[in-house]
């Protein structure tokens, strides 16, 4: 019985002191490799986060500043009148004249007047200004002044006349 009692105390003390440090720093290792491989996975989800911000950012300059984002300052001038050009072929509107000119520079934005005067009728007009801020980004109509025409063809037709602002960003 003595001798059991000393075969037992030494295996306990050798699982004790040897065995039992060595199941913990196991347990340990096996509880960093848990956390490792969530902070992987949860990586890629952050990759994908960080691509679909940097497409939400581009989409938002997109809807800002339109085409115009890219462009060099003295390049926008001639960049909108080319597409108010356009829009109004698109929309049956006649573009009568565009005059640009320079406009006050409000906090960090330089802004750009247009005074544009078009012709056409009432639902092509409306079609053309949802085009314009569709094609251009964030542009203010300042001003505008809607009067009829007359017409000989009978139907009836508007002249308007627009004083829109569009704005860049200093740099």
């Amino acid at each position: 019985m003595i001798l059991a009692l000393v075969v037992f105390a030494i295996t306990s003390l050798l699982f004790t002191y040897l065995t039992l440090p060595k199941i913990k720093v196991y347990l340990d290792i096996a509880k960093t490799e848990s956390t490792l491989s969530k902070v992987v996975e949860s990586g890629e989800l952050l990759d994908n986060q960080i691509a679909q911000l940097r497409g939400d950012i581009e989409s938002l300059q997109r809807r800002l500043h339109g085409d115009m984002a890219s462009l060099p300052e003295k390049q926008i001038e001639a960049h909108v009148i080319g597409k108010l050009q356009k829009l109004s072929w698109q929309n049956n509107v006649q573009l009568v004249g565009i005059e640009p000119s320079a406009g006050a520079t409000i906090e960090s934005f330089h802004e750009i007047l247009f005074r544009v005067s078009l012709a056409g009728d009432y639902f092509d007009m409306y079609k053309w200004l949802q085009d314009v801020s569709s094609e251009l980004g964030f542009v203010l109509i300042k001003q505008y002044e809607m009067n009829p025409m007359n017409d000989a063809s009978g139907s009836p037709r508007l002249s308007v006349k627009l004083d829109m602002a569009t704005y860049r960003a200093l740099r």
